[in-house]
Formats: structure tokens, sequence, C-alpha cells
């Protein structure tokens, strides 16, 4: 019994050993790995970020006909029937999400409301600046939303490697403690594996789960 233990714990070593021999060059590589990913995904991100303010001002320039348009504008000249349709654009062209042919629609349609009336170049003047601001979002949407397509996909490489650096660091660092432990069952002699099992079978903890844990308790104190 004490030969066929002792030739299963060895097999046990062994294998630890090999784990903790071949894991710090994948911990190495991985750890490579994560900080070429970790430059890619600042880099996406700072592209994105940039981008995204670009676009906000944008959103917010092309609503700039919308802002003070009743002190510029006299809603006497209108009927009835065009305040209402002046107060549905109205609401259209301040909504901030509104994509680049909604804008233009609606736009288009005050374009004819303010041609219908007396002149004023203050509300041409905004008129044109929304235009101008609305072709120049739908210009650069596009770039945005892949670069926040770059952004999500580099993060998710990112987040998988540092996972990954995570796992193989703790395997690595279960494996010294898993090594340890049965070379010194090999040093001391199997009595203890005999007491071990016994106390398991009754329910508690193993030698190598207190030896973790008072493993853990010392790294504690340390910090």
């Amino acid at each position: 019994m004490a030969v066929r233990t002792e030739v299963l714990t060895k097999l046990i070593l062994h294998k630890r050993e090999r784990i903790t021999q071949s894991l710090p060059q994948l911990i190495s590589q991985t750890g490579e790995e994560k900080h070429t990913a970790e430059k890619i995904a600042r880099k996406a991100r700072s592209n994105k970020e940039n981008l995204e303010s670009k676009i906000t001002n944008l959103k917010t320039e092309r609503k700039v006909v919308t802002q003070g348009f009743d002190d510029d504008f006299s809603s006497n000249q209108l009927k009835k029937e065009q305040q209402l349709e002046l107060s549905q654009i109205m609401e259209a062209l301040s909504i901030v999400d509104a994509s680049v042919e909604e804008f233009n629609e609606n736009l288009e349609k005050l374009s004819k409301i303010v041609e219908s009336l007396e002149p004023n170049d203050k509300i041409s003047a905004k008129l044109n600046q929304s235009a101008k601001a609305n072709a120049a979002f739908g210009e650069l949407n596009p770039d945005y939303l892949t670069s926040v397509q770059e952004w999500n996909e580099a993060e998710g490489h990112r987040r998988k490697l540092e996972s990954r650096f995570t796992k193989l660091s703790s395997s690595l660092a279960e494996s010294k403690t898993a090594a340890e432990f049965w070379q010194s069952r090999l040093d001391d002699g199997f009595d203890e594996l005999l007491i071990d099992a016994k106390r398991v079978a009754d329910g508690g903890p193993s030698s190598r789960q207190i030896h973790r844990t008072n493993r853990k308790k010392n790294m504690n104190k340390g910090a």
C-alpha cells in the first residue's frame, strides 16, 4: 500500500512539476500579447473618444436653427396649420440622435416655410449653419461607427488576454503549492495522508486545503 501510494505521489508530483516548468514561458508570451493588446485598445479608445467629441459637437451645432427661433421669427405670419407643422418640425430638429436623412428632411420643410415668409437673414444664416453641420456629421459618422467597432473588438481581445493571463498565473501558483505539498509527503512519509483521508471522509478539509488556507493567511498578513 505504501509503495503504491509513493508511486502515485511521484506521478502527481511529476505532473505538477511539468506544469510549473511549462507555464512560465506561456505566461510570459501571454503577458507580451496582453501588453500589445493594451496598447492597441488604448489607441482605439483614444481615436473613438476623439471622433465622439467631434460628433457630439456637430450634433449640437446642427441644432443651432432651433436655438432662439421664437425670438427670430414671428408666428403671426403663419396660418394655424403652418404653426402646427412648424411646432412638429422644431421638435423633430431638436432630437439629438436624429439621423442625417431625418434631419435634412425636416430642415427642408422648415426652409420651405421660411421661404414663404418675409426674408430673415438671421434665420437663413442659422439654416445654412445647421445644414453644413448636418452634412459634416454625415461624413464623419461612418468613421465614428467604425472606430466604435474597432474599439469594441480591441477591448474584447484585451479582456480575453487579461483573463487568460490571470488564469495561467493562478494555475502556476496552484501547481507550485501542490508540488510543495506532494514533495513534503514524499519527504515526511504518508501517515499524514491516512489522517487526511479520514478527515476528508468525515467531511473536513484536506491537508492541501489547510495548507492553501494558511498560505493565503500568511500572504494577507504580509500585505
